[in-house]
């Protein structure tokens, strides 16, 4: 008589009753989860880097391929046109927000679903890796407090994923495959599943904050403006101008009491003095708006910036007013408008990789 033992080299019948058993209870039990498919990356081309190789010579393009070596990343994905149904179960938890680090975390945005195996295997042709995109519809919330927004799935991405430990049945076989998974915004990786960004019906635009982000960015600079819409001070108001004492402190009567001078008084250039004295001043004008040191101990102290006019507080900065805030339009034949913003995103300038200079 052969001893009793369940472990078993090959997969025998007591495998298939258990398999049949627990697949069963996924299907029973599971909620519906469509799978996007992850084919692997979009070919590139001939673009001259080792680190980034020619896949557009390779006839089958496959999940094992690297668009980019060095980074080590596929910034371009293809995502199979069919999408497929599976079962999966998880366990739901409150979003409750995390109050031990610096700020609120939400500790529940990341889903472990459990997954069987060989039906996985025999719908996907493969099982499920890093870079398949889940679409969650029991996750849909059709209850908007904004009744014009559009009420979508919930999109996630599979990040890693193992044999889950209570997926081993008696006989030691793995039965159950266990993914993690984190939400997926409107990045570059997911383009082929969120639709191009231009429709304003895609997927994209509606996952994205973008727009959102850009009001609150643009409301708060017209509030700084109403609200500081000069920049500097007016001091015509004031009757005695501040001392050089009042900025050196106590126990320094041996500098002598004089006004701050104005900036056509004193030493400017781009570099401190190498042998200053003390309370001397001196103008950086390598700074702009041009900014006022006094030197006291070792040290050169920030007195003020000058700035010879009272205007925006954008105006007043490096750069603000005719570069970052550059409102200019070029004059051009060549496009359908006659006219080209000169401020642009890198999204809109570069929306085609470089052909090669022949």
């Amino acid at each position: 008589m052969p001893r009793i033992q369940l472990w078993n080299n090959a997969k025998t019948q007591d495998y298939h009753f258990q398999d049949r058993i627990i697949r069963e209870a996924i299907d029973a039990g599971g909620t519906t989860i469509l799978i996007h498919k992850y084919l692997g990356p979009a070919p590139q081309g001939e673009t001259g880097d080792p680190a980034q190789p020619n896949l557009a010579k390779k006839d089958v393009i496959s999940e094992l391929d690297i668009q980019d070596v060095l980074f080590m990343e596929n910034r371009d994905r293809i995502y199979d046109t069919t999408v497929y149904e599976l079962r999966g179960t998880y366990n739901v938890g409150d979003q409750d927000f995390d109050l031990s680090q610096f700020g609120l975390f939400l500790n529940a945005d990341t889903l472990f679903i459990t997954f069987h195996t060989n039906e996985m295997v025999e719908r996907l042709g493969r099982k499920l890796m890093a870079g398949d995109v889940l679409e969650l519809p029991h996750l849909n919330d059709d209850l908007l407090l904004d009744a014009t927004a559009k009420s979508i799935n919930k999109f996630y991405a599979v990040q890693d994923a193992a044999r889950a430990a209570e997926g081993f049945g008696p006989t030691w076989w793995p039965h159950l495959w266990r993914i993690k998974a984190a939400p997926i915004n409107d990045a570059q990786e997911y383009r082929n599943i969120l639709g191009n960004p231009e429709d304003e019906d895609s997927l994209k635009n509606a996952l994205s904050t973008y727009q959102k982000e850009m009001e609150i960015s643009n409301t708060i600079i017209q509030s700084a403006e109403a609200l500081v819409p000069e920049s500097g001070w007016n001091a015509e108001n004031i009757v005695d101008p501040p001392k050089l004492n009042d900025y050196i402190g106590p126990g320094k009567s041996d500098i002598k009491v004089e006004y701050v001078p104005d900036s056509s008084t004193v030493q400017a250039g781009l570099t401190f003095p190498t042998e200053p004295k003390q309370g001397d001043f001196f103008m950086r004008t390598d700074f702009l708006p041009n900014r006022l040191f006094v030197y006291r101990g070792n040290r050169w102290h920030r007195i003020y910036d000058s700035v010879d006019k009272q205007v925006g507080w954008g105006d007043s900065r490096l750069n603000a007013s005719s570069f970052i805030n550059n409102d200019n339009v070029t004059e051009t034949h060549n496009q359908p408008s006659g006219s080209v913003p000169q401020r642009q995103p890198l999204s809109k300038v570069f929306r085609k990789p470089p052909k090669a200079d022949e």
